[in-house]
């Protein structure tokens, strides 16, 4: 019988998902739900594989990690850009090494370093694309020319490309001629069940859930925190903010709440392992991004029941608030009273303090939105989204 199910284990293809780092972050939540949840099935054996040493989210027991270097966030973009030759070399290596079937990447430095490993060895690999390039690097820093030069040159080797959204995939398609053929769309996953029951826990700070809104965030410049300390400063309700995640930009939040005289009123709770908790305990939710892919946190507070407010950004938001329209419009100006939730325009301050007034004078109309929200959210559960993921990478091996 031993021997039986030894021969069962060497059969099986080995899967390895490979990601810059495991901290915290929507890619690297996705990664570790997926592979908690890749233990109920008997078809892969799963390992992760990393660029830099930093592990946050919680592994499946006896789940193999490899780390291919010794860098950390900490370190510059252009020094972990550096490293890519490097890390693409060592990557070969450990593939052959372990005869690794396929590898699945998540972000683009993970993405550069696994083409780049596969032109000089024989796996099979496919990239999974998190965010809209073309606003995330539109800018005319050296570190967004490089990027996009490695996308423009990288991303048409690879066989498949998952993308986050159809805005996504659309990016591609269009700004970086990626033909749709070689692409496809998978949603982000959520455990509902384990994000309700982790919602239920108490938190320390005394709010009044009508009273309170939430943010849960990279506080970097790309999520625009500072629009939302703009526009809330501008509420004559009195409220509390509380605002979740760490990041570059925190420091100069904290003073720049300081200067807006609502320090007060704005507690930072930091990297926080159950967000949920919080959530639950606010009725508003904000989003503030510039640029997307599949805002995950988005999608949590609308299981936690939140009222969601976000910005029009490429991509994600509208089609999750609202489906029903273009994924490719963006608001320019103003607000929009979706489905699902409420999407401003990006970098309207304006607009955002219009939508929390909103929600707050009718509070009938907020109840609607965040009960719809709580249904749309259904549509992306973790079990369905995990199988369509095993289906892919089983059509890709054949």
């Amino acid at each position: 019988m031993k021997s039986q199910l030894l021969d069962l284990r060497l059969k099986k293809k080995k899967i390895a998902f490979l990601i810059n780092s495991f901290g915290l972050g929507g890619a690297e939540n996705v990664v570790s739900q997926i592979l908690n949840q890749t233990k109920k099935q008997d078809e892969f054996e799963f390992e992760l594989i990393l660029l830099e040493n930093e592990i946050f989210y919680p592994l499946p027991k006896g789940i193999k990690v490899t780390t291919l270097s010794s860098l950390t966030w900490e370190d510059s973009a252009i020094k972990r850009t550096l490293y890519i030759p490097l890390l693409s070399y060592r990557l070969k290596k450990y593939i052959k090494k372990s005869n690794i079937d396929f590898v699945l990447s998540f972000i683009y430095r993970s993405d550069f370093v696994n083409v780049i490993a596969s032109q000089f060895s024989n796996y099979k690999f496919a990239l999974s694309n998190r965010v809209s390039a073309s606003s995330t690097y539109a800018d005319s820093s050296l570190s967004s020319k490089i990027n996009n030069f490695l996308i423009k040159t990288l991303y048409p080797k690879a066989p498949l490309i998952i993308n986050v959204s159809d805005g996504v995939q659309n990016d591609l398609a269009l700004n970086y001629d990626i033909s749709r053929s070689r692409q496809r769309v998978i949603y982000n996953p959520f455990d509902i069940k384990k994000i309700e029951r982790l919602a239920n826990e108490n938190i320390d700070i005394n709010t009044k859930r009508d009273k309170t809104i939430v943010v849960a965030s990279r506080l970097d410049p790309i999520k625009n925190i500072p629009m939302i300390l703009y526009a809330f400063s501008k509420i004559k309700e009195k409220m509390k903010l509380i605002i979740i995640g760490n990041g570059q930009d925190e420091g100069e939040l904290k003073e720049l709440a300081k200067r807006l005289n609502i320090n007060q009123k704005v507690h930072f709770a930091g990297l926080q392992t159950n967000p949920y908790k919080y959530m639950k305990n606010a009725s508003i939710y904000i989003s503030s991004s510039n640029s997307e892919g599949f805002p995950n946190a988005l999608v949590e507070a609308m299981i936690c029941k939140c009222s969601v407010i976000s910005t029009d950004c490429k991509s994600g938001p509208r089609e999750i608030l609202a489906p029903s329209t273009d994924f490719s419009c963006e608001l320019k100006k103003g607000m929009e009273i979706a489905k699902n939730g409420i999407l401003v325009a990006t970098n309207d301050e304006k607009a955002l303090k219009q939508a929390i007034e909103f929600l707050q004078q009718n509070p009938k109309r907020k109840e609607l939105i965040a009960q719809s929200g709580y249904e749309r959210a259904k549509d992306f559960n973790l079990e369905s989204v995990t199988k369509t993921y095993i289906e892919t990478i089983n059509r890709e091996l054949a």
